[in-house]
């Protein structure tokens, strides 16, 4: 590879002994061969890095230390390191099929497009496939506004990075930074959204995503319940926020519905996965909390035009669907 690379793809390493090298190898087995990788070791304290470092002898493959921070700070770390017009998310503990890079960047490039999805295929620790998900929308080039309702509401095209390309300037001139917190893709992926152009949907299935029984999706992490809810929360804030923020409204109702739904299901799994009375309490208050606040407020600007009162969710609901 000559001069600058094209696409850089930004891999976290922590605890991943058993998977990075998978991961590595189907990287460095991409048809399109200009990117460079940048590897962030976060202060791992297993054999992840040391296997990675083997990888520094191809110079696409950049390695580089920092103490443990979280993977939203090694996002952030890497996306100021990175050097590609677009960026590539991927896990370390995830593959990707060998035209991954190469769908991506073709249609990115022939579009002009400013974010790219792609379809996904799920596998066990094992490398069993158990499914593969298709991406609900119909194959083509959307305006940034006909995917706003789609990704607030999380359905469609999910708040997912691993399955995008994304164009760098989208988080350097925007001010967009990744939150210290789990599901911090929820809470990013809106925001892009919002500030992107052109977003092209290719069918192509080409990212590998593993199920982890430890990962945080696993729900055995007290703090998932409580990140989730403040990421949607987020989101919430940065479109009433925006100066047409009112006619997101609908959408961030049915999401703060489903939201609430969705972690009182999960509540009942930890219940019998942590066994923790207290952790209990508190999830199931955090949940109260979101559920009984107002689902949205108004936008800049839009009292005048009889946005300004704050609804409550059951005002919401009746104004929404009498």
């Amino acid at each position: 590879m000559d001069g600058i690379p094209l696409v850089s793809v930004i891999v976290p390493i922590y605890k991943v002994e058993k998977y990075i090298k998978h991961c590595l190898d189907s990287i460095k087995a991409q048809t399109f061969e200009n990117y460079e990788v940048i590897m962030i070791n976060d202060g791992t304290p297993d054999g992840s890095a040391k296997i990675a470092e083997k990888y520094t002898s191809d110079p696409r493959f950049k390695l580089f230390h920092q103490q443990n921070g979280g993977v939203g700070s090694v996002r952030n770390k890497a996306i100021g390191l990175a050097q590609g017009e677009y960026l590539a998310f991927v896990d370390s503990d995830d593959s990707v099929l060998p035209d991954h890079l190469e769908n991506l960047y073709k249609a990115a490039d022939e579009n002009n497009a400013d974010i790219v999805c792609c379809g996904y295929r799920c596998c066990d620790e094992e490398g069993k496939h158990s499914r593969t998900s298709k991406i609900m929308k119909h194959k083509g080039v959307y305006s940034a506004e006909a995917l706003y309702g789609d990704i607030i509401r999380d359905i469609s095209i999910r708040r997912y990075l691993w399955n995008k390309l994304i164009r760098k300037t989208l988080f350097t001139e925007n001010g967009l930074y990744f939150p210290n917190m789990l599901f911090e893709d929820t809470c990013m992926l809106p925001k892009l959204f919002y500030n992107a152009k052109k977003i092209a949907v290719i069918k192509n299935k080409t990212y590998v995503y593993t199920h982890r029984k430890s990962s945080i999706t696993g729900f055995n992490d007290k703090r998932c319940i409580g990140n989730y809810l403040k990421a949607n929360e987020e989101v919430e804030r940065y479109f009433t926020d925006t100066p047409e923020g009112e006619i997101y409204n609908k959408h961030m109702l049915y999401q703060k519905i489903k939201t609430a739904s969705v972690t009182y299901c999960w509540l009942v799994i930890q219940i019998f996965k942590l066994r923790d009375p207290e952790s209990f309490k508190e999830n199931l208050s955090k949940i109260n909390r979101y559920l009984t606040a107002p689902p949205f407020r108004a936008a800049r600007g839009s009292q005048s035009r009889g946005y300004g009162k704050r609804h409550s969710l059951r005002e919401a609901l009746l104004k929404l669907y009498k």
